[in-house]
């Protein structure tokens, strides 16, 4: 039986652009090790690489990373209003919200959205 039907098979291309713009360097040592530096992470969750596209083994090293960065809560940001439905009121992102959810709450600025950083580790 043929998986092709149901999985699309990557090419060596796709495979080292993905490790290229994941700002992850392996050792040279036989059993891969990865070093991540937090600070080259993606900040806004919006536009992160979602975790199950990083290599299996990679996984646990990138969560630990995000987990050592830290939450993206902008504290100085003029959130923008929108209109919600056919009411006219227009709403915005609260930032006392990040009090409220100091460990899960997270906002971008690109998407204009609000995450759960454990949603996206986990």
């Amino acid at each position: 039986m043929s998986l092709d039907k149901y999985f699309k098979r990557k090419s060596l291309e796709d495979e080292e652009s993905i490790k290229a713009s994941s700002h992850v360097t392996q050792s040279s040592s036989k059993k891969s090790h990865i070093k991540i530096n937090p600070d080259t992470l993606l900040a806004d969750p919006g536009l992160r690489r979602p975790i199950y596209e990083y290599h299996i083994n990679d996984k646990d090293a990138i969560q630990r990373a995000y987990l050592q960065k830290g939450l993206c809560q902008p504290s100085h940001y003029d959130f923008p209003q929108k209109q919600f439905g056919n009411i006219s009121i227009l709403r915005r992102f609260n930032p006392t919200w990040f009090g409220a959810y100091p460990t899960l709450l997270e906002y971008s600025i690109a998407k204009d959205a609000a995450f759960c950083l454990h949603c996206y580790l986990f």
